[in-house]
């Protein structure tokens, strides 16, 4: 997409100085600005929106719980309360099809790293696999005696991670479907679990605040930190794999380097529980919930950068998707926000841009 037609798609540039925040508003050519008040920086930039239709007549629209994106970002698979899962064209937000399988609340999606297989999970206690070579058509991986939370895929290891309401986390081999270990965790509620890039670590975290790490070729536990003060929502490993990144109900952002066995970042967001969380790179991080607001912070200076508005219910999930971010919300919609538009019109209205700039790291896609 040319600049200028970049440009045209922002929305909003808010830059304070002063205690006095000048907005600026593109269309097209035309400018339109007018002042405002604000404390702090805050930059607000266009989105993408996809409203998802009820998946059959007579039923409400779904709210988003459950969002992943293929890893060539080609696809945006969307799912929640309705039991349905759509697989849309990343770009145009178009859906391709409509996947029925599941009889309960969907919780959780994850693509492999081919971008031709899908996992999806939910409230009745089962993993399944969905391909593109058989639309429509699924295998069930697993049935579990309990409803299912969380899901992440290591294609390099060839390992699926199970996460939710049972003291444990289950790492399947996707070779022989055999479940390869149970990890033992210290609350029925594990709300999270995710791979390191390299698939060589499993994390998870839960209810009581706790988030542990093990060894994916071992099951041996090789780090645990308990630093929240509620339920861990959701967590992520650096692009190294060397430090974790957690988010919950009491509203603090925790980074734990497993290296030096410390946490590193503690940083309390006011306003609403967290519950989601989406990593641009190693320094910037994407965090969101219940006061409907996406904010981008920058570990390296512990600052807010942006923040994103355009949801009108809780952000409960975030993938990455291609060079852009997808939000999901309980406002029955998803939005695609591209991020570089940030630094774009900074740049538009003559600012300048301190930081690195603004990009998706790609081995953060990997999982």
């Amino acid at each position: 997409m040319e600049y200028a037609v970049k440009v045209a798609l922002l929305a909003a540039i808010l830059w304070t100085g002063n205690g006095i925040t000048s907005v600026g508003k593109l269309r097209g050519d035309e400018t339109l600005a007018y002042i405002t008040t604000r404390s702090g920086p805050y930059y607000d930039i266009g989105s993408q929106e996809i409203l998802l239709e009820p998946s059959r007549a007579g039923e409400a629209n779904p709210v988003v719980t459950a969002l992943a994106a293929s890893h060539d970002g080609k696809f945006l698979a969307a799912a929640g309360d309705d039991h349905a899962i759509r697989v849309m064209d990343a770009i145009s937000g178009e859906t391709l099809r409509t996947l029925y399988g599941h009889q309960g609340w969907i919780q959780s999606l994850a693509f492999a790293g081919d971008s031709q297989h899908l996992y999806s999970a939910g409230n009745d206690g089962r993993v399944l696999l969905w391909t593109n070579e058989q639309p429509g058509e699924f295998k069930q991986v697993i049935q579990l005696p309990y409803a299912i939370r969380s899901l992440s895929v290591s294609q390099q290891q060839g390992l699926l991670a199970i996460g939710g309401f049972a003291d444990e986390i289950i790492v399947c081999d996707l070779q022989t479907d055999r479940v390869k270990f149970r990890l033992s965790c210290s609350c029925r509620d594990q709300r999270c679990v995710r791979f390191s890039p390299d698939g060589m670590h499993v994390l998870s975290g839960g209810r009581d605040g706790e988030v542990k790490v093990w060894r994916t070729d071992s099951g041996e536990l090789v780090a645990r930190y308990r630093e929240h003060s509620g339920r861990v929502q959701t967590a992520a490993f650096s692009g190294d794999g060397w430090q974790v990144t957690s988010a919950g109900d009491d509203r603090r952002l925790i980074r734990y380097d497993l290296r030096e066995d410390r946490v590193v970042l503690n940083r309390e967001f006011k306003g609403s529980k967290l519950m989601a969380l989406c990593l641009i790179n190693n320094d910037l991080i994407a965090v969101a919930g219940a006061d409907n607001t996406i904010r981008l912070f920058d570990a390296s200076i512990e600052e807010e950068v942006a923040e994103l508005r355009g949801h009108f219910g809780t952000v409960a999930v975030m993938s990455p998707c291609g060079e852009l971010l997808a939000s999901g919300s309980f406002d029955t919609t998803i939005r695609i926000w591209d991020l570089g538009m940030i630094d774009a019109g900074i740049q538009y209205f003559g600012k300048p841009v301190s930081r690195a700039p603004i990009k998706m790291d790609t081995l953060l896609r990997i999982r």
